[in-house]
């Protein structure tokens, strides 16, 4: 089953649609004016993707889609927050951005998450960097939640990984392929993942402990496809496996997590 959120993108909705834009295909839309400082770019996303980890619901959201670059260095971004990248050289770049981190899960998303509270979007540093070797693309970043100690899940680490390979079948089209995998530390899986023996008391379910390492494995492809000299379409459709402690957690219902994200844009 699924449902439809407007304006704002699900928790793992956003994630797929921040992943389309930062590592879009190696074709580059549009030729931003020389004599300004500035660049923009508006347009609309949607995405499908499940409601929580380990949902077996999907979920469809929709979104406004907006960046400024300032030199081509300072970004504000609907997707990728407020931050700053860096080209170290032609193949290498760094990034650091203060954005929302948009894992969560709620009660009202499944009767089985009833009694082990809410957890809910919180602000998170971002940082990453990026390698283009060639058709050889790697990434890392990591994405730390900064809000309320005291809450579920406020605080905790996301770590993920991504390897691909980068294709260009014809003029104006850019593929990629590739593998991703993604880690936690002990405080976000046990907060998405565990079920403390006060939760299982309120739930039914089972204790559970989740500790840091490896929660996911997955596989993507991703399409950028330049229309003109201004507009782009692009695609990301993603299948993970949950690993280790999450894929054996009791709030788990489905271990593999599809994901397919759409998103289209005009340069100004």
């Amino acid at each position: 089953m699924f449902s439809l959120h407007t304006l704002c993108a699900p928790p793992l909705l956003l994630g797929l649609l921040c992943t389309a834009a930062a590592q879009q295909a190696p074709t580059t839309p549009g030729t931003p004016d020389k004599s300004s400082a500035w660049t923009l770019r508006g347009g609309v996303g949607a995405a499908v993707a499940p409601k929580f980890p380990g949902s077996n619901r999907g979920q469809l959201g929709l979104l406004p889609v907006f960046e400024a670059r300032y030199r081509e260095q300072f970004i504000i971004s609907t997707l990728r927050g407020i931050g700053y990248e860096a080209k170290l050289n032609e193949q290498l770049s760094v990034s650091a951005a203060l954005a929302p981190d948009m894992e969560r899960r709620r009660a009202k998303d499944d009767k089985r998450l009833t009694g082990l509270g809410d957890v809910k979007w919180a602000p998170a540093l971002r940082l990453g960097a990026e390698l283009n070797a060639g058709p050889l693309l790697l990434s890392a970043g990591t994405s730390t939640r900064l809000g309320k100690s005291k809450e579920l899940g406020g605080r905790g680490t996301r770590v993920e990984f991504d390897a691909g390979y980068a294709l260009r079948p014809m003029p104006g089209v850019g593929l990629i392929v590739g593998a991703s995998a993604q880690l936690m530390d002990g405080k976000l899986a046990s907060a998405l993942f565990g079920v403390t023996p006060a939760q299982a008391a309120a739930s039914g379910l089972a204790v559970h402990r989740a500790d840091a390492g490896l929660t996911s494995l997955g596989l993507f492809a991703k399409a950028h496809y330049r229309i003109d000299s201004d507009w782009s379409l692009q695609a990301k459709l993603e299948l993970a496996s949950l690993r280790g402690a999450a894929a054996s957690s009791p709030v788990v219902k489905k271990k593999l997590q599809p994901g397919l994200a759409l998103m289209v844009s005009r340069a100004f």
